[in-house]
């Protein structure tokens, strides 16, 4: 007798099986010398080259064109000054010292298997690394449920638990539901009644549109990205190219196309 596997549960196996695949191929490419290339737009910033490419191969990707968060979409474009909305914008959630040497911008989803690999990393260079400063960016681009997702971490930040909500949403796998995110609430002891109000609010919306047009601003196709300094990074960067990066950077004496710090 055959027995049917539930769509959720072909999911899981695909997320687990992209995510070892995914654990294994970052953790053997060696850092050598890292190699950059110019980019025209945003002027001033350089782009760092990976796998002979200018990003990562198969980073988690899809068309932009409909992606779409609220009937809001048609307002005015807010990104004027891009530096403050990509590195002083006060809303956005981030972590470490203001005065860090090197501010790491990252765009990312929580469906996207990429992402939960870097975050791992991520959040614990940041954590022993008193230079660097990480600032998040929600991307929701693979979905509704990607969007809930984001809308509930820019929820937990209103009760000063973003970071410990965003990890906990990173370690756990399967599709984001609200028992999920009630779950992940009681976890880092915020009030999970108020988070699930709270998603709908018009400032989440426009958080989520801003972060939208600034990606497109940097000509993102896919998740992860990051700008770190003045270097964009398309795809999954290596712990130790990263570092490697973090030691560029914080020898610079300025942003890109920004005031010296």
């Amino acid at each position: 007798m055959r027995i049917g596997i539930p769509q959720n549960y072909r999911f899981l196996i695909l997320v687990a099986a992209a995510l070892v695949a995914v654990n294994i191929f970052i953790s053997n490419r060696p850092a050598d010398d890292l190699e950059f290339q110019p980019r025209q737009q945003p002027e001033g910033f350089r782009e760092l080259i990976l796998d002979g490419g200018t990003s990562r191969p198969d980073p988690t990707a899809v068309p932009l064109a409909g992606v779409e968060f609220g009937a809001e979409r048609r307002e005015t474009d807010p990104v004027t000054d891009i530096c403050t909305t990509l590195f002083d914008e006060p809303a956005a959630p981030s972590a470490g010292p203001a005065e860090a040497a090197v501010t790491i911008v990252e765009f990312f989803d929580y469906q996207c298997p990429y992402c939960r690999v870097v975050s791992a990393y991520l959040g614990d260079i940041q954590t022993k690394d008193p230079r660097v400063r990480v600032v998040y960016k929600e991307w929701p681009i693979l979905g509704p449920a990607s969007e809930k997702a984001a809308r509930a971490a820019l929820a937990a930040a209103r009760q000063g638990r973003y970071v410990e909500f965003h990890e906990a949403l990173m370690q756990t796998r399967g599709i984001p539901t609200e028992e999920l995110f009630r779950h992940a609430a009681a976890k880092v002891g915020i009030d999970p009644d108020r988070l699930l109000r709270d998603v709908e609010t018009a400032e989440i919306g426009t958080a989520l549109r801003r972060n939208d047009r600034l990606a497109k601003r940097f000509g993102f196709t896919g998740i992860p990205s990051f700008v770190v300094g003045r270097t964009i990074v398309q795809g999954a960067i290596t712990r130790e190219e990263l570092e490697k990066l973090i030691d560029l950077e914080a020898a610079e004496t300025k942003r890109a196309g920004c005031p010296v710090n």
